[in-house]
């Protein structure tokens, strides 16, 4: 203590996890472990970080706490990647099967719009290459040292190497982040533009470089920055939504537009859990009356089945990219207001597919303008999305 109070004394600064946190947000450099969902560390602080919210939400009395069913927020307290992902697969699958069907040859369907399809091919999906991204297996960043025996790590990828392609992976490959950067660039003539202009020797987002970048990680996540073009401060778990056309009309007519509202949902939880409430109150008055005739010892009330919690969404998920009115494209893992910035920044993470889907769709001047919206709100908020390399 002799040291670091006249350390203290004379200017130094001490600081902890959370300011650890904040130094890698204004880096916009993952923060390890809860930035690197493709690495079992990644996964165990996501449960525990889960736990510990769910436990919080719980202390807090119903009429005290937000219900999540209303407000339409499936996960409140983590990140379903794996499900992100899978579901986004499906869906684009879903609709590259629906535009073949519909369409008179597959010509046609190719030169109608500027849509391009970005579903990636069996063989594609089964190639073998190193620089689509990262497995749940070889889950470490670049610069990072080898640790394993180069034998061993070599017989992990052979019998790994058939099942990657259904694995959940973070894409690192420097060149595919660079092509995913210039795409999410505007054309038009705004600072966005400017500072992130596409190098020379840039593909053109076409059905052929989209499944170039794809590649045998069909499930794959990229890191992104979120910078809110007006007021809002994102906060971890916030949802990373696709705008609809309805959207972007709105914000060309008015320019201090902030964005649209999540109509508020029903909770079809809130009955049921409310019957098997007093049902297990007349089964608990029953059994106290039946200890105390005949002189047994009273059951444990934590005994049994789990109950359902009111305001959380009970059972399996359902299709998380399309439960809400604006489809789900990815998740924030840290957000906040930047005083660097003077606006909201965020960091998090967005399905591959689903960003190559979007960035297809919309239009040249508006491209990569994405929508916030926090798990405890129904608004939602206009932020652009880039990629750092």
């Amino acid at each position: 203590m002799a040291f670091w109070i006249p350390l203290i004394y004379r200017g130094a600064r001490a600081g902890g996890l959370k300011e650890a946190i904040v130094h890698s947000q204004y880096k916009r450099s993952p923060y390890i472990p809860g930035d690197f969902p493709d690495c079992p560390a990644g996964v165990l602080f996501a449960e525990e970080q889960a736990q510990h919210l769910l436990e919080k939400y719980k202390r807090r009395p119903p009429a005290k706490r937000p219900n999540y069913v209303k407000l339409g927020t499936l996960a409140p307290f983590c990140c379903p990647w794996e499900q992100l992902t899978r579901d986004w697969e499906s869906r684009v699958q879903a609709q590259e099967e629906l535009s073949v069907a519909f369409s008179p040859s597959s010509e046609e369907s190719d030169l109608r719009g500027d849509r391009v399809s970005c579903v990636p091919t069996p063989e594609k999906t089964h190639e073998v290459s190193d620089e689509a991204g990262t497995s749940l297996h070889d889950s470490r960043p670049e610069g990072v040292m080898d640790t394993e025996c180069p034998a061993q790590a070599g017989a992990e990828w052979e019998m790994n190497q058939d099942a990657t392609s259904s694995l959940l992976c973070v894409l690192r490959s420097k060149t595919s982040l660079k092509q995913l950067s210039a795409w999410c660039a505007p054309s038009s003539g705004e600072r966005w533009a400017a500072r992130r202009a596409p190098g020379r020797g840039q593909q053109e987002l076409t059905r052929e470089a989209c499944l170039s970048v794809l590649g045998r990680f069909p499930r794959a996540l990229v890191w992104v920055t979120l910078s809110l073009l007006r007021k809002g401060s994102p906060e971890p778990h916030t949802m990373i939504c696709v705008p609809a056309k309805e959207d972007f009309l709105q914000l060309s007519r008015d320019q201090l537009y902030c964005g649209p509202q999540e109509p508020k949902h029903s909770d079809p939880f809130k009955s049921k859990i409310r019957k098997q409430k007093e049902k297990r109150k007349i089964e608990k008055r029953q059994n106290q009356e039946c200890a105390v005739s005949e002189g047994l010892a009273e059951e444990d009330p934590t005994a049994g089945p789990r109950a359902p919690t009111l305001g959380l969404w009970s059972g399996p998920l359902p299709n998380v990219t399309s439960h809400c009115s604006r489809v789900l494209l990815g998740f924030v893992t840290q957000g906040d207001f930047s005083m660097a910035v003077g606006c909201g920044e965020a960091l998090g993470f967005v399905s591959l597919t689903g960003l190559l889907d979007m960035l297809s769709s919309q239009p040249a001047a508006e491209r990569g303008l994405v929508l916030l919206r926090p798990p405890a709100s129904l608004q939602y908020r206009f932020a652009r999305i880039a990629i750092e390399v």
